[in-house]
């Protein structure tokens, strides 16, 4: 069945992609919606129950969604700094969010204007009107948080033979940003000598770690460092079609991603290239950050696990080899050609080369968004340069839902890289970390922690069913 699925998906499109049609039916009125998708069986020569089956996964495809006004933060760093339940307080009316990347102040909310457009705020106030992001650059190279020069230089950089791309980015050291911290380089050699003219990137931007707003920060704020990386990919890998899959809650790293692709397309011709973006809009799914899942909701597809082998980089979108890695991962690619992998290996500890952005919540003294080269003690960034805690803290989550709970007392002995985190039993993950108060329960932290995975699971594998 998802072969046949995968292959009508594939008949369609990017240019009229089967997921983005199934959401635009599902968030209509029922009258409408049935009619929508009745037609959309009818066109793509798919079940009615494929189609639902797809729609009912989402968070946000249910019939009020498209009309929804109000959505409050429920993720992790919101709930356990009270600013979940104040905000409810004051919006008792409104829908639930997860996380929307506002950990850094709390009380984070989505709403829609009078026009239907979409936004992000904090305490109910437009995300036009916030004061911005703190960045804080603590690495001497400035990888993610430096602005670039010129923005035309973040592309042309990777105007060179693939197989020049592929020494630098062997030479790097880069490893995946999202979790796994795989080698980056190994990703794109086996895309690279896959035989067949069809390829993709594909950037997971669905960034679902409650606690975590890295992506956010580089979507809104340096989009033109992830497309030149996806660029860069696409030339060493023969592939001709990046595709970002950008998660519902951040609207206006929507807007911005697809303002720099417009400027992309403005200066194209003169990098002799056809490589072009597609921008995919998730619907909420936390599951939608694994990229088999990701992948399946591209084509259209309920959004599963699938099971590997094959891989992505054999058998992926459309069943074509594809790419599939970080926005962070891809941020770093243009520095790396620009000033050589040697140069980039050179920054960072033994096993984990380059900067990290660090996430931390409001329950920092000085919370925000940290670029660290990798090797900083965990006491360094904590204490010295974002000054303690403003409240009593017994325990840190890093890396979201998925990732650690380690207690206060080992910090000391921590590095931020993925060794130092890993000999000791944790895991750096996406490295959101959120602090949880001497007077936030630990019973109900980890209610909160198990209720959000069974509501998130795709059902997929025996333990979750």
């Amino acid at each position: 069945m998802s072969r046949n699925i995968r292959s009508l998906s594939h008949k369609a499109g990017l240019e009229a992609d089967l997921f983005s049609t199934i959401a635009e039916a599902a968030q209509a009125d029922p009258a409408s919606r049935k009619l929508m998708l009745e037609q959309l069986a009818e066109d793509s020569r798919l079940s009615l129950s494929v189609l639902h089956g797809t729609a009912s996964f989402y968070d946000f495809l249910g019939p009020k969604d498209g009309q929804e006004q109000t959505r409050v933060c429920h993720g992790t760093a919101c709930l356990v700094s009270g600013a979940t339940a104040s905000a409810a307080r004051k919006h008792p009316d409104a829908g639930k969010a997860m996380c929307c990347g506002y950990c850094y102040q709390g009380a984070g909310m989505l709403q829609r204007d009078a026009d239907g457009k979409l936004h992000t705020g904090h305490q109910g106030e437009h995300a036009i009107s916030q004061p911005p992001m703190p960045v804080y650059n603590l690495s001497a190279a400035g990888i993610l948080t430096n602005p670039p020069p010129f923005v035309e230089q973040l592309y042309t950089v990777a105007r060179r033979e693939p197989a020049q791309i592929l020494t630098e980015l062997q030479a790097s050291g880069l490893r995946g940003r999202g979790g796994a911290g795989f080698s980056f380089a190994f990703k794109c050699n086996a895309v690279a000598v896959a035989p067949t003219d069809e390829k993709y990137i594909v950037c997971n931007a669905d960034e679902g770690d409650p606690g975590a707003f890295s992506d956010r920060y580089l979507l809104e704020q340096q989009p033109h460092k992830v497309l030149a990386g996806m660029f860069a990919a696409g030339v060493a890998t023969g592939a001709e079609t990046g595709v970002l899959y950008i998660r519902y809650e951040y609207p206006e790293a929507v807007r911005a991603v697809q303002q720099a692709i417009e400027a992309y397309e403005a200066f194209s011709a003169e990098l002799d290239s056809s490589f072009r973006f597609d921008v995919i809009v998730g619907a909420g799914s936390y599951v939608c950050g694994e990229e088999t899942a990701l992948l399946n909701s591209i084509e259209g597809q309920r959004p599963e696990v699938r099971v590997r082998p094959p891989y992505p980089a054999v058998h992926g979108l459309w069943g074509k080899p594809t790419l599939v890695s970080n926005v962070e991962t891809f941020a770093n690619v243009p520095w790396i050609l620009e000033h050589g992998g040697d140069a980039y290996a050179a920054i960072g500890s033994e096993e984990s080369k380059g900067s990290k952005l660090i996430s931390l919540d409001s329950q920092f003294v000085r919370p925000g968004l940290y670029e660290v080269d990798f090797g900083v003690s965990f006491s360094e960034l904590v204490y010295r340069q974002a000054g303690g805690f403003n409240t009593e803290v017994k325990a840190l989550q890093v890396g979201g839902p998925l990732g650690s709970i380690l207690p206060v007392s080992a910090i000391d002995a921590l590095h931020i890289d993925f060794e130092s985190f890993q000999q000791a039993g944790f895991a750096l993950g996406h490295a959101g970390i959120v602090a949880i108060p001497q007077t936030f329960p630990m019973l109900d932290f980890m209610r909160h922690i198990f209720a959000y995975m069974a509501e998130e699971s795709c059902g997929k594998c025996t333990p979750c069913r």
